[in-house]
C-alpha cells in the first residue's frame, strides 16, 4: 500500500508539472502589456488599460477564472518602438507571462511581433491590440495575434464612403503620421478612393510624437483645396492640425480614425478658442460609450464606476476621463479574453486557450464575436460618430 501511495503521489506530481503553463499559477494568470502611459500619446495607453483593469477587477472580485485572478504587468513605452522591444523581452523572458495583451500602436507593435513569432513553438500569442494596421493581419504575424478590432481599411473605407456618398465630395486628402501606422492608414484611404474611381487629392505628414504646440502651417498648405481630410495620426498632432487649418480658413470636413483618440482629441480642441469641433467625424471600432441601451456599454459603465479609484501606470501627466472609446475597447478585449479563458477550462494552457477561441461564439451583450482561422475576430465593424452638443454621438450619415 505504501508503495502504491508513493507511486500515486509521483504520478500526480508529474501530471501537475506537465499541466503547468507559463504565466499560469495556482491562484493567478499573468498577462503582459507594453503601451504609452507617458508622453503626448499617454491618453491612448491609459484609457485602454483602464477599461481592461475595470473588467479584470470585476472578474477577480467574483472569484476569478476558475479560481485564478488576472494580473496585468503593464510597462510604459511612451509610444516609442525602441522601448517596446525591451519591454516585450522582459515580459516574455523574465516575467514569464501567459500571453501579451492590448499593446498600443502600430510601430510599437511591429517591433514586438517578431518576439512573439520566435516564441510561437511555446504557444505564445498576443491578444487584442490598439492598432488596425495590416501587419498583424498578414503572415506570419496573423498566426500569433488575436485581432479583436477591425482594421484601418474598414475604418478608412467608412470615412471615404461618408465623404463621397453622404456629402458628394471628390477631393479627399490625408494627414498622416510618418511611420508604419500612418502608411497603413494611407493605404486604406487609397484603396477606398480607388474603389470610388477617385485619386488621392493631397497628402501631408508629420513625425511621431511632436508636441501639440508645433506649427502645422506647412501641412495645412499642402492640403489646401481639399474638401475633406482623413486624419491618420495621434490626438495631439491631429488637434494641432485642425487648430491651424481652421485658423487659416479651411472649411472642409475632418475624419479621424479610431487610433487618433476621439475623446482626447475633443478635449484638446475644446480648450482652444473658437468652435473647432464642427465638421468633425470619427470612425470607431466600438459603439459610442454613451449608448447605454447596449448591455455591453451598460456593463462597462458599471465596471468603470466601481474601478474609478484605480491608478493607471505612467507619470500621471494624463488625466483620465470617466468614459472613453479607448477604455470601452479595453473593457471589451478583457471581457472577451475572460470568456475564452473560462471556456478553456481549469487546466489553462496556451494551446487550450487557442483551441477554445477557435470554437468560441461570445455574446457580450449586443456585440457578438467569434474568430476565423486567421485569429481575426468576426463580428466587429466600423462605427461612424460626430460631435453633437460637445460630445461624441453615433451617426448613420454625415450632413453638410
Amino acid at each position: 500500500m505504501e508503495t502504491f501511495l508513493r507511486g500515486m503521489a509521483l504520478s500526480l506530481a508529474l501530471a501537475g508539472t506537465a499541466a503547468a503553463e507559463t504565466g499560469v499559477g495556482r491562484n493567478e494568470i499573468v498577462l503582459g502589456q507594453s503601451a504609452a502611459f507617458s508622453g503626448p500619446s499617454a491618453g491612448l495607453g491609459v484609457e485602454f488599460w483602464r477599461g481592461a483593469d475595470a473588467c479584470f477587477s470585476q472578474v477577480n472580485q467574483s472569484g476569478g477564472i476558475h479560481g485564478r485572478s488576472v494580473r496585468v504587468v503593464a510597462l510604459d513605452d511612451g509610444y516609442e518602438a525602441a522601448r517596446t522591444l525591451p519591454n516585450t523581452l522582459k515580459l516574455v523572458d523574465e516575467t514569464g507571462v501567459f500571453c501579451l495583451f492590448d499593446y498600443v500602436g502600430t510601430p510599437t507593435l511591429v517591433s514586438a511581433l517578431p518576439v512573439v513569432v520566435k516564441h510561437k513553438p511555446e504557444g505564445l500569442f498576443l491578444f487584442g491590440n490598439f492598432s488596425g494596421a495590416q501587419t498583424q493581419r498578414e503572415a506570419p504575424f496573423n498566426e500569433v495575434t488575436f485581432n479583436v478590432r477591425v482594421g484601418y481599411r474598414q475604418e478608412t473605407a467608412e470615412l471615404v464612403r461618408a465623404f463621397v456618398h453622404d456629402l458628394g465630395y471628390s477631393r479627399i486628402g490625408v494627414f498622416m503620421q510618418n511611420d508604419p501606422y500612418g502608411r497603413s492608414g494611407l493605404a486604406g484611404v487609397r484603396a477606398a478612393l480607388a474603389a470610388e474611381k477617385l485619386p488621392l487629392a493631397a497628402l501631408a505628414s508629420y513625425p511621431r510624437n511632436i508636441p501639440f504646440e508645433t506649427s502645422m502651417a506647412e501641412q495645412v498648405q499642402a492640403l489646401r483645396g481639399t474638401q475633406a481630410v482623413v486624419l491618420v495620426g495621434a490626438y495631439a498632432q491631429c488637434a494641432a492640425f485642425i487648430r491651424d487649418a481652421r485658423a487659416a480658413g479651411y472649411q472642409g470636413w475632418f475624419g479621424a480614425i479610431s487610433f487618433v483618440g476621439a475623446d482626447q482629441l475633443l478635449a484638446l480642441l475644446g480648450k482652444q478658442p473658437g468652435d473647432l469641433t464642427r465638421r468633425l467625424a470619427h470612425s470607431e471600432v466600438v459603439p459610442c460609450w454613451s449608448d447605454s441601451g447596449l448591455k455591453v456599454v451598460a456593463d462597462y459603465a458599471q465596471a468603470m464606476d466601481a474601478d474609478a479609484a484605480a491608478k493607471a501606470p505612467g507619470d500621471g501627466s494624463y488625466t483620465p476621463a470617466s468614459r472613453s472609446f479607448g477604455s470601452l475597447e479595453g473593457y471589451i478585449d478583457a471581457r472577451l479574453f475572460t470568456e475564452i479563458a473560462k471556456e478553456a477550462g481549469p487546466a489553462l494552457t496556451r494551446t487550450a486557450f487557442q483551441q477554445a477561441a477557435a470554437k468560441a461564439k461570445v455574446d457580450l451583450g449586443g456585440l457578438e464575436f467569434s474568430f476565423d482561422p486567421e485569429m481575426k475576430a468576426v463580428g466587429g465593424r466600423a462605427f461612424l460618430t460626430v460631435v453633437r452638443g460637445g460630445r461624441w454621438a453615433s451617426a448613420e450619415r454625415l450632413l453638410p
